[in-house]
């Protein structure tokens, strides 16, 4: 019998007296709080850790927060959670993740990400990001998961709510009036720098008509980087309410918009569903593009104004085709310029404010393809995009 050593036979006897008596002993001697702990819930194998140890995250118990000083670790599974890439991506030094959330852990809720480990931050990374907050750490700072530096700190009175991602990693619930995540200035988040620039994230709108919206035309910007307007705005991702008051009505537009710093109207790509397709408490994934070394051949007046502007909905596109100049830079002679604005995440200029929940902020200096937009979605979701865009777009 390979690897297994075999006791010889005429030893088995005192081996057997020897053995029973360490038993005795050792029932004699064990103190009534010393017994075998049960195993907690999530965890795998049958033996439970001591008091005071570490946990795993995202292996709590169904329906419990984590225990007081226990620290949760980074990039972990529980049973029936998501997949886990096993190490942190970011030079293996993970940080605490999912504590302070406002709230307890739902039960069978998959493997944090606060030090990168599923295989959806593993896929954000790979495709070099200047920036990634999983925006699971509420009220703690946000840690840049590229290891670039780019904290992110929460503001507004009270913690921002617990929500769960489709791939059961933990996010962070906006409660629509004063909440947001800022992050400070960085050259990183400018279109001129690279020339280029794209913006991803994951949205829960928890209701569709937000409360809180610019008071004017119906809509919320959920980030961007012009919190005082002039002269230092460059850019935003805006939602629609249900009802609006443009002319005609934009129920539930997503755009990317682009502006002069001085403000005023801006350029953009904007996504329109078809009636009734967004749903309130559902997640959607979305993209933003911006470059100002291309645009499409129908694009006027690109030798003041070069560059384009693009959007994705849960992994379709956009169709510019069927939007004449939008898109395009030059529809209102837009020439973005880096400034020193803040990056807000759940509001831009702290006067419109998201109500939802908000994830996987990633920044790219550099323009996403389709298959590398395919692939997040699929990582989160497990299924593959389907719809398509015209005036109006479909899942």
């Amino acid at each position: 019998m390979g690897g297994v050593r075999l006791i010889h036979a005429a030893r088995i006897g005192a081996l057997g007296l020897l053995l029973a008596l360490c038993a005795v002993l050792a029932c004699s001697s064990r103190s009534p709080g010393a017994a075998q702990e049960p195993g907690v819930a999530g965890m795998s194998g049958s033996s439970s850790s001591s008091g005071g140890s570490s946990s795993i995250a995202g292996s709590n118990s169904s329906g419990n927060s984590p225990s007081s000083g226990s620290s949760s670790i980074a990039g972990s599974n529980s049973s029936g959670g998501s997949p886990s890439g096993g190490s942190s991506p970011s030079g293996g030094s993970s940080s605490l993740a999912g504590s302070g959330l406002g709230g307890s852990k739902d039960g069978g809720e998959g493997g944090e990400s606060g030090g990168g480990g599923s295989s959806y931050d593993a896929s954000v990374l790979a495709d070099q990001p200047v920036a990634f907050w999983a925006m699971n750490r509420a009220p703690m700072s946000e840690t840049d998961l590229t290891g670039n530096g780019h904290e992110g700190t929460y503001r507004g009175a009270g913690v921002p709510t617990h929500a769960v991602l489709p791939n059961g990693e933990s996010a962070v619930g906006f409660d629509g009036s004063q909440q947001y995540l800022t992050v400070p200035s960085s050259a990183a988040f400018s279109i001129p720098t690279t020339g280029n620039l794209t913006w991803e994230a994951w949205l829960r709108p928890d209701v569709l008509q937000f409360p809180n919206d610019d008071g004017v035309s119906g809509y919320v910007d959920w980030m961007g980087k012009c919190e005082s307007y002039s002269p230092t705005c460059e850019w935003e991702a805006r939602m629609y309410n249900t009802s609006t008051s443009e002319s005609p009505n934009r129920p539930n537009r997503l755009s990317a918009y682009v502006f002069n710093p001085s403000a005023g109207l801006g350029s953009a790509a904007d996504w329109q569903p078809s009636a009734g397709l967004i749903m309130a408490g559902a997640w959607y994934h979305v993209v933003g593009q911006y470059t100002i070394l291309t645009q499409p051949a129908d694009c006027k007046n690109t030798a003041s104004s070069p560059g384009s502007i693009d959007i994705w909905v849960n992994g379709v596109k956009w169709n510019h085709g069927a939007h004449g100049q939008t898109g395009c830079m030059s529809q209102y002679d837009v020439v973005p310029k880096a400034n020193d604005s803040a990056l807000n995440i759940a509001t831009m200029a702290k006067e419109s404010f998201f109500h939802g929940a908000i994830a996987k902020v990633a920044i790219y200096d550099h323009p996403l393809s389709q298959a590398q937009i395919t692939e997040h979605y699929q990582l989160m979701t497990g299924k593959q995009p389907t719809g398509s865009c015209a005036a109006s777009c479909s899942f």
